[in-house]
């Protein structure tokens, strides 16, 4: 029994030490394969991701245009960039943005495909930005691209899911996203949504709502997702008071018609549209 601690000490420095020195390997390859020469631009983009991880949008765009300002060539920083700016459609709808949003969305992901069509990241990135943006035909093909170059890679495995989901193949695009969220505890929301709109897609109204109140402080259209399946459960009552909770700015209807558009199945875009109308933020006379 006096030993057990000395053991104990023995067997965490021996993995730490394990663990640094593959870290430190993949940190050289990632490195290496970085299609930046600009440390500063790496800097920049790996500040992106931290912030992205951690629901700091803003912080991440910033960081992201810094990183192509620094090096106006850096294929990933431009996919991200499209990203988030499609994101931005959802997180903050408005009408009087949305159009710019979308336009400059498809003009990042147009530089960083033309600069590099074979990181399985960048066309990933575009993959997931060209769903949100409603292209799904063009989703799936990049998506396909990249998980046949990158098969086990969690993001790519993660958005290949979600597209496929919205592409009408519900549980096939559920089980990917699944298989990729459970390798990796500490996700970005956008990440979270995922399997909440895979279970919602495939009427497992229960399991979507446990997905999307998984994020502590997330933006307002998780609520409003949850709200959406409340009502489709029967709760009402509890729809109302989560919906209820939108910021002024947040506008629905731009939200429900960017979710519908998502979908390649009329029916899909239906279910999502009847669950947005039952909370009581979308009027039964909208043009929808």
């Amino acid at each position: 029994m006096a030993d057990i601690f000395a053991v104990q000490d023995e067997i965490v420095e021996a993995i730490v030490g394990r663990l640094f020195f593959n870290l430190q390997d993949v940190a050289g390859v990632v490195r290496g394969r970085t299609s930046t020469t600009s440390i500063s631009a790496y800097t920049s983009w790996l500040r992106a991701g931290a912030a992205w991880r951690n629901g700091d949008e803003p912080g991440a765009r910033a960081h992201m245009h810094e990183a192509i300002r620094i090096d106006p060539q850096y294929a990933p920083a431009l996919a991200s960039l499209g990203l988030l700016y499609a994101y931005w459609r959802f997180s903050e709808p408005s009408a009087a943005t949305d159009l710019e949003r979308d336009e400059q969305c498809r003009h990042f992901i147009a530089r960083a495909i033309a600069l590099d069509k074979n990181d399985p990241f960048v066309l990933t990135s575009v993959a997931a930005s060209l769903l949100l943006i409603g292209d799904i035909q063009d989703a799936l093909r990049y998506s396909e691209i990249a998980i046949s170059i990158s098969p086990r890679d969690i993001n790519v495995l993660v958005a290949r899911g979600m597209i496929v989901s919205y592409a009408g193949r519900h549980e096939e695009g559920l089980a990917m996203v699944e298989r990729g969220c459970k390798f990796e505890p500490i996700l970005p929301p956008a990440f979270l949504s995922s399997p909440g709109d895979c279970y919602y897609l495939a009427r497992r109204f229960d399991e979507a709502l446990t997905a999307y109140g998984a994020l502590i402080d997330p933006p307002y259209f998780f609520r409003l997702n949850q709200a959406a399946c409340l009502a489709q459960l029967g709760r009402t009552e509890e729809a109302f008071v989560m919906a209820r909770q939108k910021p002024h700015a947040f506008d629905v209807e731009i939200y429900a018609r960017n979710t519908v558009k998502l979908c390649a199945l009329p029916e899909d875009g239906r279910l999502w549209l009847d669950g947005i109308r039952k909370t009581g933020l979308l009027a039964s006379s909208s043009s929808l």
